[in-house]
């Protein structure tokens, strides 16, 4: 299987952790790509020119995040990352994650067309309130126990933030979250997909 992913999406990377944690990150072939710039490979792959993208090995090429997870788990199912005791808090915690990801996604890309001028924005300060709102319910209730899809995905959410907004000192505050964060930042899985440029 064809594994597409870029070193700095977060979607990839709760895909990455999630190939190591089920000790199956050798069942793929890795190739990191720039959607930006359209990779002819990519292309070929995923008409939406999106990653993480996986291509099976009959040629199907699969796409969206969650949708990775989920076949992963058809197709590894042990060292499962959706546990049958908690599931339903499980699937709040990535709910709630995979938002947090998507609003600091957006609140970049409005950055990118509109500069700073867009945190002063109508959507620009919902993005902003929606940020501290999740952090706030995550210190309150700290996921599950890792790697439990829901913990995979807060983690990456807040190394994403870290990571492209390091203005916002996310921790402060927050200390039960910051507590959880540190007990799971010195996982293999954690610091070999840690984001990057390059």
């Amino acid at each position: 299987m064809d594994f597409y992913y870029s070193l700095t999406s977060p979607y990839a990377r709760v895909v990455r952790v999630a190939l190591m944690e089920k000790e199956r990150n050798d069942a793929v072939t890795h190739h990191v790509v720039n959607p930006w710039e359209d990779a002819p490979e990519l292309v070929r792959a995923n008409p939406l020119v999106r990653v993480p993208t996986l291509v099976t090995d009959d040629g199907t090429p699969l796409t969206e995040c969650l949708l990775l997870i989920r076949f992963l788990e058809r197709e590894w199912p042990s060292h499962s990352l959706l546990p049958k005791t908690g599931y339903s808090r499980n699937m709040s915690e990535a709910g709630l994650a995979m938002g947090l990801i998507d609003t600091a996604v957006h609140k970049l890309l409005g950055r990118k067309i509109a500069g700073d001028a867009f945190d002063e924005s109508a959507l620009g300060q919902r993005r902003n309130r929606a940020v501290v709102s999740a952090l706030d319910a995550m210190d309150k209730a700290p996921p599950g126990p890792f790697p439990e899809l829901g913990a995979i995905a807060t983690l990456v959410a807040l190394d994403y933030l870290a990571f492209r907004f390091p203005e916002f000192d996310w921790p402060k505050g927050r200390p039960a979250l910051t507590a959880w964060h540190a007990d799971h930042a010195g996982r293999s899985s954690v610091t070999e997909t840690a984001p990057r440029d390059g």
